[in-house]
């Protein structure tokens, strides 16, 4: 732990706060879409490419009814996800949802529409997926296989060994691409990236409760490892949360809730 953390915290708070007389009157109206940053992030020397399609979508329970009984389950069985949930999850988080002409609309809602979060996948167990670290290519709805190798070990070691990410089937690692929100935000894009993953864990949370799937947020890890073992350089491009999910029983949620 840094020993002047709170300093450090506060005078975050302080540089990205605005007040009145701050800031050019429209100044961010004045933003050029034609110049920002790109919006789309691909791999081209991915080790497979896995086209994801469109998605079967099976009935849908009662919104109200999932918003009352949404938890956190994490009590994962050794059985696998299918493919087609993954594409539900992935499409419910980071899903194109219509198209602006110069930009796109997605599930979940961002500052500015220019969606900063990228979507990595830690699978362990998904039917048609080797385990390994995987890309979502938004643009072309594909999946990137990084590395083919087993990840189980890798996600309980940079999570200080929580036991949910090795039995899960995927873990989440949401990172964030900040010159996409600071082109145009400035300073307080450094509070919008936040803003916006939690937009998409929550969609996440609806979707897998939606699906009978067990999921549960979280939030520490080893951010340094967790960036080199993606590629990112962990200030222009950086991890800012996970998520585990997996099959549960599905009996009562004190009963999914946590390993045993």
């Amino acid at each position: 732990m840094h020993p002047e953390w709170q300093r450090i915290c506060n005078e975050f708070l302080q540089a990205t706060s605005y007040a009145v007389g701050d800031l050019e009157e429209g100044w961010a109206a004045k933003y050029d879409f034609d110049k920002r940053p790109p919006t789309y992030m691909r791999y081209d020397d991915a080790v497979v490419r896995i086209p994801l399609g469109p998605r079967e979508l099976p009935p849908s329970p009662d919104l109200w009814e999932l918003m009352q009984n949404r938890r956190s389950r994490r009590n994962f069985l050794c059985e696998p996800m299918t493919l087609n949930e993954l594409n539900i999850l992935l499409w419910g988080t980071q899903g194109i949802t219509a198209d602006m002409g110069d930009y796109q609309i997605r599930a979940t809602p961002s500052a500015g529409a220019l969606y900063p979060i990228e979507t990595y996948l830690l699978v362990n167990n998904v039917e048609g997926l080797e385990k390994g670290l995987y890309h979502l290519d938004v643009e072309e709805w594909c999946l990137e296989g990084l590395k083919l190798e087993d990840v189980s070990e890798t996600a309980y070691a940079l999570t200080e060994n929580q036991e949910m990410t090795r039995r899960a089937a995927v873990n989440f690692v949401w990172t964030a691409v900040v010159n996409r929100t600071r082109h145009k935000y400035r300073e307080r894009a450094y509070r919008y990236i936040w803003w916006d993953a939690g937009h998409v864990a929550q969609n996440l949370h609806i979707a897998a409760n939606g699906l009978g799937l067990g999921v549960s947020t979280i939030g520490h890890w080893f951010d340094k490892e967790m960036n080199e073992y993606l590629g990112i350089d962990g200030q222009e491009h950086l991890s800012v949360l996970m998520a585990s999910v997996g099959k549960v029983e599905g009996k009562d949620w004190l009963h999914d809730r946590r390993p045993r």
